[in-house]
């Protein structure tokens, strides 16, 4: 009888002390996180090509949200589904260029550019007669107008922090020399005609990459399981491939990985982090730092296809356009990833979930998320925040 009841007494408290643990980690940071401070800061997103989901920039939103960034004036969080500058694709409504305000902005957020696009009435049914140009056939909205622009410059000469990333210099509109141009002088980069992007299956690659091909291979697209297809522009008579499609046989384990660097910002970012989505090819002006870069980690066969395109294994990933590190460009889809928002009301989720993404491996944007794009950008919207503080009370001073 005694034994027995030292037995229930022990077990008594192994009950209780795994609900203290399941509290402490699935309890206690849900309360500390109403409890964190908010920080006021006025942050501007544009994303023209949003879809049904917002993931296009949803994850930047959840950061925002997760660390407390909230609207100067109301102190309200920023809602993903309404407080952005582009499309909405609730009632395919879309911004002006004269209702882009930055004057007021801390930091200025360029998502997505590439816009969205329509076809004429019945066009669906012609799809398979799709040229070898990847563009849908129509804009209805994207790119940046000369009026954006005109905005975007100011905002840099007024001192302000701008992010833009992948498509940004090449989207339909800043196929424009001019616009180009612009856009290259803010962020310190230049397109160099080539982009890519990893596949799970090469079979779900888009009809016009597979016409593409077969216009200039003669043989129909047989390519399937996972893989990178790299689009190249070239100029007319040029030999070099403009499609490279690297096979699992030409790939290891993972295809792209993030190589950072000891700056500031990246200090806890982890080192090789697979990447695997959007990505493009830069070049860097003079005045400009690569602070972290893309590899792609190939067997002979791929480094043959991709060297022989004259392309590189190693270019840049994040570029800052000059040492004060206030213009940040981002060679890859970086904001497009699935997060789930009921996370951002953890407190510290990102030490636990960074933890565990350090020992299982990941074959999507996961990993990427929790380990390279959060560090990164806690780094960017803390430094953005304390230059806000400092000026204000620089100006209370006055």
């Amino acid at each position: 009888m005694a034994r027995s009841k030292k037995r229930f007494t022990y077990t008594h408290k192994i009950l209780i002390a795994i609900a203290l643990l399941l509290m402490l980690v699935f309890v206690v940071p849900f309360i500390v996180w109403y409890f964190v401070p908010t920080r006021p800061i006025s942050i501007v997103v544009i994303d023209k090509t949003t879809g049904a989901d917002f993931r296009e920039h949803r994850s930047f939103f959840w950061l925002m949200h997760h660390w407390k960034y909230t609207k100067p004036d109301s102190q309200n969080f920023y809602n993903d589904t309404e407080d952005f500058y582009g499309f909405f694709p609730q009632d395919s409504s879309y911004s002006d260029p004269s209702q882009l305000r930055l004057s007021n902005a801390n930091l200025l957020y360029i998502t997505d550019t590439y816009g969205v696009y329509t076809y004429p009435l019945g066009y669906e049914k012609f799809e398979k007669m799709l040229s070898d140009k990847y563009l849908p056939i129509q804009l209805k909205y994207g790119g940046l107008t000369s009026v954006e622009l005109d905005s975007i410059e100011a905002f840099k000469r007024s001192g302000g922090m701008s992010i833009a990333e992948f498509n940004t210099l090449q989207d339909p509109q800043s196929r424009d020399t001019i616009t180009q141009q612009r856009i290259g002088s803010i962020f310190g980069v230049r397109y160099a005609g080539a982009l890519g992007k990893y596949y799970d299956d090469l079979k779900t690659a888009p009809r016009w990459m597979k016409e593409n091909y077969r216009q200039s291979s003669g043989e129909p697209w047989s390519y399937s399981g996972r893989g990178i297809i790299i689009t190249v522009e070239r100029a007319i008579g040029d030999s070099k491939p403009g499609l490279i499609v690297l096979e699992s046989s030409d790939l290891l384990l993972s295809p792209v990985v993030l190589r950072n660097s000891d700056h500031d910002l990246l200090k806890k970012t982890e080192d090789k982090v697979p990447y695997f989505y959007f990505f493009e090819y830069l070049t860097v002006d003079s005045s400009a730092k690569v602070i972290a870069q893309f590899e792609m980690q190939c067997t002979r066969s791929g480094k043959e296809k991709v060297l022989s395109a004259g392309l590189s294994l190693i270019f840049p990933a994040v570029v800052m356009s000059d040492s004060t590190a206030r213009n940040l460009y981002f060679a890859g889809d970086f904001a497009d990833n699935n997060v789930e928002m009921l996370l951002t009301r953890y407190w510290n989720v990102e030490y636990l979930l960074g933890k565990l993404f350090s020992f299982y491996f990941v074959s999507d944007q996961t990993r990427f998320f929790w380990k390279f794009y959060l560090p990164l950008m806690k780094e960017v919207l803390g430094q953005s925040y304390n230059r806000t503080e400092v000026e204000k009370h620089h100006y209370q001073r006055k």
